[in-house]
């Protein structure tokens, strides 16, 4: 009986201790995501000032999801290549 309730602690406390590093990766994997995200809406702002056409809205960008910033930053840096 005391070595099935040691057993039952112990595979609990891992159990936790997975759960919790789960958690850890998700909110790190959250907060890269995060950052890359503000990372494009800066840029794609600064490109925008270099090649002189509106600086789009912050809060506008904010709802694009990251695949459809990171193409618009690459439109904007195909143009201002494109310059002459």
């Amino acid at each position: 009986m005391y070595d099935a309730r040691e057993k039952a602690i112990r595979d609990r406390r891992w159990a936790m201790s997975a759960a919790r590093r789960e958690g850890e990766i998700e909110g790190e994997i959250e907060g890269e995501i995060k950052g890359k995200i503000e990372g494009e809406i800066k840029l794609i702002r600064t490109l925008e000032g270099l090649l002189d056409v509106p600086v789009s809205d912050e809060d506008g960008l904010r709802v694009m999801p990251l695949e459809q910033l990171e193409s618009l930053t690459a439109s904007l840096q195909e143009k201002l290549r494109n310059r002459t």
